[in-house]
């Protein structure tokens, strides 16, 4: 049997619907002044729904009035629909059905935050398991997205949504996102007759807004400032950007734009200097790295193999001799200067994605030390991948005003996480080591493979543990 529902002039759109015979499990009451009546549900969907009442109580009952229905489609599941009444029809045995149209409330559901648009070439599609029908799933495709939650669009029609209804989903992205749990509202009808929802996400797990912040970054090509302006984390990119020396001219002069930049947020120089300026000794015989993103140089370091006399380091030059000389030698020594990451890049791993590929280097060519000079502002950094400070401090050759100290990697630090911990050094240079193994380009005595298939499996157990005190939360 077809139930027709006839809307008032301002509902001119078509509510899809689902049409309930027989034994169908629904329970529904319905707050008729101020009391709960038991009613008969007839119909319903996201939009709208059809009750049939005794006439008593259906004679207090106007269209246009507010209606209120508590569904109970499983036990334990209860759903306070409100809706305006644009029907009321008598039927047989003294009842009358009367049909509403549900008001969803619409607004930004983003809030502060400014949310990652997706086109539909960018794409992210998922999938919604529904809390009360058995098995029933419908796709559905992501048109933003920020930390609040998202909004999906194209969810078939014929699959009911009310506000406030927990779902679970799941999201294609990287590695894929499973059964996370989200909150409905702000539900709607495109002109397509498909159903529009956001989703919100109050309890979005780690590991989930870390994959969604991939997503945006890798395949919708948005910046870390756009993802961070969305109230999602951009902290784990290394692995996405691309990395490659400098060969061409151009990409040459976008490494003299990048410094400049980069000095000019610092105040070491105007915005308007001539790119020459920016050009180093060390650039004729060292190798220059560039990380792309977007076919933009967003990250650059210049990584030296000084030769005493004729190619010597940079801070060879700065330093007192005096100083210098309580280095390592210059045959033992790299130096990795001239890093310049672009400003929104610089809370990412870019700078460890840049170390990585410079100590690759440095291990192929037999070296055992790294050596840097750095701020203030990015000690912390440094100690974390492992290097040591010297005690040895220098003025910035374009700032006197701001200190840099010099800080030494040693190469088993790098290779096996000696003096380091096992869990921080595997997430650091673990990977990179075991590659350079795998290539034959270093060697692990017993004991030092020993070590770090112990590191990793350390690295394995903590972010085991971490995920499930992650769950349990």
């Amino acid at each position: 049997m077809e139930f027709k529902t006839h809307f008032i002039s301002r509902e001119d759109r078509r509510i899809a619907r689902q049409s309930l015979t027989g034994k169908h499990g629904f329970k529904s009451f319905v707050e008729v002044n101020g009391v709960d009546i038991d009613s008969s549900l007839s119909d319903f969907s996201s939009l709208g729904f059809a009750i049939t009442l005794e006439q008593s109580y259906a004679e207090t009952l106007s269209v246009g009035d507010q209606l209120s229905v508590t569904v109970s489609p499983l036990i334990n599941h209860h759903y306070l629909i409100k809706g305006v009444i644009i029907d009321k029809q008598p039927t047989k045995h003294g009842r009358v059905k009367i049909s509403a149209v549900i008001e969803h409330e619409q607004n930004n559901k983003h809030g502060e935050y400014h949310p990652v648009h997706l086109s539909a070439a960018q794409g992210l599609k998922g999938q919604i398991t529904h809390p009360f029908f058995y098995k029933q799933n419908s796709y559905f495709e992501l048109e933003s997205l920020s930390r609040r939650g998202f909004y999906a669009t194209n969810i078939n029609s014929d699959f009911t949504l009310f506000d406030h209804m927990e779902v679970c989903f799941s999201v294609g992205s990287i590695q894929g996102l499973q059964n996370i749990v989200g909150k409905i509202s702000n539900v709607s009808l495109t002109d397509m007759n498909k159903i529009r929802c956001f989703i919100e996400t109050p309890n979005l797990p780690y590991h989930a807004e870390e994959e969604l912040a991939q997503y945006c970054f890798h395949f919708a090509q948005k910046t870390p400032r756009d993802i961070n302006r969305a109230g999602l984390k951009t902290l784990h990119i290394q692995e996405l950007v691309q990395y490659r020396f400098v060969e061409t001219q151009a990409e040459y002069e976008a490494v003299l734009k990048l410094r400049r930049k980069s000095y000019a947020s610092q105040h070491m120089c105007s915005k308007d200097d001539p790119i020459a300026r920016f050009a180093m000794q060390q650039d004729a015989y060292g190798r220059i790295l560039i990380a792309f993103h977007n076919e933009r140089v967003i990250g650059s370091a210049l990584l030296v193999f000084g030769e005493r006399g004729e190619k010597p380091f940079e801070l060879d030059l700065l330093l007192p001799i005096s100083e210098f000389s309580r280095l390592p030698s210059y045959e033992e020594l790299m130096e990795i200067t001239a890093i310049c990451i672009e400003r929104h890049y610089q809370e990412t791993d870019v700078l460890h994605g840049v170390f990585e590929n410079m100590y690759r280097e440095g291990l192929s060519a037999g070296k055992k030390y790294v050596m840097v000079a750095s701020s203030e502002e990015w000690l912390d950094r440094y100690s974390l991948m492992g290097f040591k400070s010297t005690g040895l401090s220098l003025a910035h050759p374009r700032k006197n005003e701001m200190t840099l100290d010099v800080m030494l990697l040693n190469k088993d630090k790098g290779k096996t996480g000696k003096g380091m911990n096992p869990v921080r050094w595997w997430g650091v240079w673990g990977h990179v080591s075991l590659h350079l193994y795998q290539r034959r380009i270093i060697e692990y005595t017993p004991f030092q493979k020993l070590r770090v298939y112990f590191n990793r499996s350390l690295f394995g157990i903590d972010q085991g543990v971490k995920r499930f005190l992650r769950w349990i939360r």
